[in-house]
């Protein structure tokens, strides 16, 4: 009988793995959806499984009929009115807007590896094309989530870099992109309000008339939770800074693990994301091909980026943005989205050359 045998980045999977534990026991700390939460990490898991077996080259020919239907959400995300984050779909409130994200680079993956396969560069019409879809995704969600959107470019910036497009081209853009987003804040277009006023409150570090109370809540629990923390674990499951801090289980459960598990185990989940990233990088030089090598620049570089916003929210380095901890942070979609994307990586570094 052949024995079963991993072949991918064994250190991934295990920090994985180790985050996914630390999960479970702080959404179990944090109230009583610790069943969901494992029921989403079984979905997510599954996929991991999955797409760890489906060749990376597979996946690529959906590249086009996936980026479709995430114009298509896009699009319904305007149209449906349950949240900011969040649409209604079959009665369900879903966050679409990783799965859209992850479309557009597996897109952009697979446009600008078919002219470094050949070593050409790309034209300027071809550069001008990604331009225009990255403008048309990160604008439209900018309008819902300024901070998803802020990812998903910054990550496009780094596979055009890495996909050699000319610096006076991403230079050009990127100016253009700073007058854009400057008329939003000028016009308040969208949930601009909102970022300005977490911005203000950051600044000035008090609540001003026409801010959301929360902001200060969450800011001086979070940090409090943070700054009475022990080096080592010595209140698991007692914390009591929890029990008033608002989105405990999401969007600041980085406060709480450190609050229950210590400053150590803090230091290693910000760590456990940096290394990913380092890996990462490992796996995207020794890639098969240039497809493999800017998809896996785009999932480390997005993961990495994700976490390191959501934990400087919570130790209040930038303004609120209400970015999740990936394999930590209570979730559904996004967890099925991380566990494929993970997937997906772990298969392109079973494949190094």
């Amino acid at each position: 009988m052949q024995k079963l045998t991993f072949k991918g980045d064994k250190t991934i999977l295990l920090i994985v793995i180790l985050l996914s534990l630390l999960s479970v026991l702080m959404i179990a700390s944090a109230g009583n959806r610790w069943m969901e939460q494992l029921r989403n990490f079984g979905v997510g898991f599954f996929l991991l499984f999955v797409f760890y077996h489906i060749d990376y080259r597979t996946v690529s020919r959906f590249a086009t009929p996936l980026l479709i239907l995430a114009g298509g959400l896009l699009i319904y995300s305007f149209i449906d009115s349950s949240g900011a984050r969040t649409v209604s779909i079959m009665g369900m409130d879903l966050q679409i807007f990783y799965f859209i994200g992850f479309c557009v680079l597996l897109y952009m993956a697979k446009f600008m590896a078919l002219k470094l396969n050949s070593e050409e560069e790309l034209t300027r019409n071809e550069v001008l094309k990604l331009f225009g879809l990255i403008l048309l995704f990160c604008g439209g969600i900018f309008f819902s989530n300024q901070s998803t959107a802020i990812i998903l470019f910054c990550t496009c910036i780094v596979l055009l870099f890495v996909g050699r497009v000319k610096t006076k081209y991403l230079l050009t853009f990127c100016g253009i992109i700073f007058v854009a987003v400057f008329l939003a804040f000028a016009l308040n277009i969208g949930r601009v309000q909102t970022f300005k006023n977490r911005v203000i409150y950051w600044k000035n570090d008090k609540i001003t008339p026409g801010m959301d109370k929360d902001y200060g809540k969450q800011a001086i629990l979070s940090r409090a939770a943070i700054s009475t923390a022990s080096w080592f674990p010595a209140h698991v499951g007692k914390g009591t800074i929890k029990k008033i801090l608002p989105e405990k289980d999401n969007d600041y459960v980085y406060a709480v693990l450190v609050e229950e598990m210590g400053i150590i185990v803090g230091l290693f989940v910000l760590f456990a994301y940096l290394f990913i990233l380092f890996r990462t990088m490992r796996i995207a030089r020794n890639a098969e091909g240039a497809f493999a090598m800017l998809l896996a620049w785009g999932i480390g570089f997005w993961f990495c980026m994700q976490a390191l916003i959501h934990i400087g929210v919570n130790s209040f380095l930038i303004p609120a943005t209400g970015q999740t901890l990936p394999f930590i942070s209570r979730g559904g979609v996004s967890l099925a989205i991380s566990g494929a994307a993970i997937g997906i990586l772990l298969n392109i570094s079973k494949r190094e050359v």
